[in-house]
């Protein structure tokens, strides 16, 4: 099986089942087993790119549940003071980068431009001599 390829209906529903019980504390072997399939065929569909988008489905489906818990525990810790709460928050909202960049700007400087008149020169030689 390609990983780029579709699972059939029957393997979705084998998949989706195997997500439920693996939370349960069921083994791929066990799983694989009850389906009358090889552990290793389970895990060639559920490592595939449309059984790992099952996947993350079936996480999201999980956890929408515990999200209003999840704000109500993050809003009590940053009115805590909790600085790393509110880097947390900050991340989920998009409010903070996670890597620090440096802006370096070179500045090329041109000899002509440093170059001191005549006059200058003059000036300065006459106030070194005092």
């Amino acid at each position: 099986m390609k990983k780029d390829s579709r699972l059939n209906q029957k393997q979705i529903e084998i998949l989706n089942d195997t997500f439920s019980r693996v939370v349960d504390g069921e083994t791929m072997e066990e799983i694989a087993n009850s389906h009358g399939i090889s552990r290793k065929t389970l895990s060639l569909w559920k490592n595939s790119n449309h059984g790992k988008q099952l996947h993350s489905t079936f996480q999201k489906e999980m956890s929408t549940n515990d999200l209003p818990r999840f704000y109500q525990v993050l809003s009590e810790k940053m009115q805590a003071g909790s600085y790393k709460h509110m880097e947390l928050y900050a991340k989920v909202h998009g409010l903070y980068a996670d890597k620090k960049e440096m802006v370096i700007e070179e500045q090329e400087i041109n000899p002509a431009d440093r170059a001191v008149s005549e006059e200058e020169l003059e000036e300065l030689k006459r106030l070194l001599k005092g």
